[in-house]
């Protein structure tokens, strides 16, 4: 008898529960239905004009920023090693100087973070899906202490720090605009990231498309309008300030046939196999870092030491990596070196982000995908296969794997190559990539990284 008693108030407060969500979702229904209401043609103008400057804003800061690290990189930027017969027992002064002193301010920046946990985009992603408000002043301090990392030649990208720069911004315009606080916040988080996103890529669809796939997650009442917007101004920015660049070196197209349909699944499947490695080990490192006990502020320095200790034989760990992605497309790597490097950029990367000498995912994994697409070329060639640079498949299936945006990473490739011949073939690897990755390392590694703290989005567990 008393243990149906305590069922019966188990479900009694299960229900309670229930009825407490559901009083919560409808009231936050009538609120959207009577924001909705407001929404009017002067609102949705004036949210189009503001949308265009925020966007112009964030890519000229973003591209201001990116200039800045590209100003410190030139002080110790090595030359690329592409197999241990180019190996020189030398280390640069320069470098190691500049690892110190970044891993120190970088360090000191952690101290001023609450928690001592840089933000990134996981936390944009969360604000916009519970629609609460970024934490700006932390935001900024995140977006410094990966710049700051990336001048000294920490192993992390810069898309994604730039991404959550630009939510915060954008938020930050709306606390101070009156007409903008009538929009809804997923839309100024996601207009200020994609702007981020299109200045520093070049690729303005993919990055409007990514805002809505990953950070936004819906085609809200409001439209596309104000996310596009931004994401234009700022790629107009950098037109005129940058002129016309690729990232990708590309000018031939393969064919589509059945060969190289299964050689796109098998990128697919060897790129799935890495990220969820890399996502694995990216969320795993911050918890070996909790466990050793050295100062927060010291943390950056062990990182470091690494990068600078294995800098004689792998220059390419350092820094975003991007100086690799040509060399790699072109072939120049021996396969043992490329195999080598795979390995030693997920742990370099996870290494550095776990411990402080903070930085995004997004360039590790362009750099992951193209050095597997490079392995695949290279074994074609052994095989008399040819080879047709596979990389820009390897590139978008771990990028759409990793970030959790596989629609954005195939019109990214379309942007960046100009070609139709790529792009198909880079929804048939982005494909097979996706499955397995959501399979066995969820939706993305944002998802993961919020999983890992308790926190489960609505859109994903309804």
């Amino acid at each position: 008898m008393k243990e149906k008693t305590e069922s019966d108030n188990e479900n009694l407060a299960d229900a309670f529960k229930r009825g407490v969500d559901y009083s919560k979702r409808f009231r936050a229904f009538k609120e959207e239905v009577r924001e909705e209401k407001n929404w009017g043609l002067r609102v949705r103008v004036t949210a189009i004009l503001l949308t265009l400057v925020v966007g112009a804003i964030v890519g000229l800061v973003a591209l201001s920023l990116l200039s800045l690290v590209e100003f410190f990189n030139n002080f110790w930027k090595p030359k690329i090693v592409t197999d241990f017969a180019q190996v020189e027992f030398s280390w640069n002064i320069y470098l190691g100087i500049s690892l110190l002193v970044s891993a120190l301010i970088a360090g000191q920046l952690l101290k001023l973070i609450s928690d001592g946990r840089p933000r990134g985009p996981a936390d944009l992603i969360l604000s916009a899906q519970r629609n609460e408000p970024p934490e700006i002043k932390n935001g900024f301090l995140s977006a410094t202490v990966a710049m700051i990392s990336l001048s000294g030649g920490s192993s992390v990208g810069m898309f994604g720090p730039l991404m959550h720069f630009g939510g915060c911004f954008s938020y930050f315009v709306k606390k101070n605009i009156k007409l903008v606080t009538k929009l809804p916040l997923e839309v100024i988080l996601g207009s200020g990231a994609a702007a981020a996103i299109a200045a520093v890529f070049s690729a303005p669809i993919g990055a409007a498309i990514f805002a809505h796939e990953a950070i936004i997650r819906r085609f809200g009442s409001f439209g596309a309008g104000p996310v596009i917007a931004a994401a234009f101004s700022a790629h107009w920015v950098a037109l005129l300030l940058m002129g016309e660049a690729t990232l990708f070196n590309i000018t031939t197209s393969p064919e589509i046939n059945i060969r190289t349909l299964f050689i796109a699944m098998g990128v697919g499947f060897l790129s799935a196999i890495i990220s969820i490695i890399y996502i694995n080990s990216v969320t795993y490192m911050p918890k070996l870092a909790k466990k050793i006990n050295v100062p927060l502020s010291f943390k950056p320095l062990i990182p470091a030491f690494f990068l600078f200790l294995i800098s004689p034989i792998f220059p390419a760990l350092l820094g975003h990596g991007l100086w690799t992605v040509d060399l790699a497309l072109a072939g120049q790597f021996s396969l043992t070196f490329l195999i080598l490097l795979i390995l030693l950029k997920i742990f370099s990367t996870s290494f550095c982000i776990g411990f402080g000498f903070f930085g995004g995912v997004f360039a590790p994994a362009l750099f992951l995908g193209v050095l597997v697409g490079g392995v695949v070329d290279l074994t074609l060639v052994s095989l008399d296969y040819g080879s047709s640079n596979f990389g820009i498949l390897g590139a978008a299936s771990c990028i759409g794997a990793v970030i959790g945006a596989p629609l954005a990473a195939v019109v990214i490739v379309f942007e960046l190559t100009g070609s139709y011949e790529w792009s198909v073939l880079a929804m048939v690897s982005v494909v097979t990539s996706q499955q397995f990755t959501r399979a066995y390392a969820g939706r993305s590694l944002f998802d993961r990284q919020l999983s890992l703290r308790g926190i489960k989005l609505s859109d994903d567990h309804k």
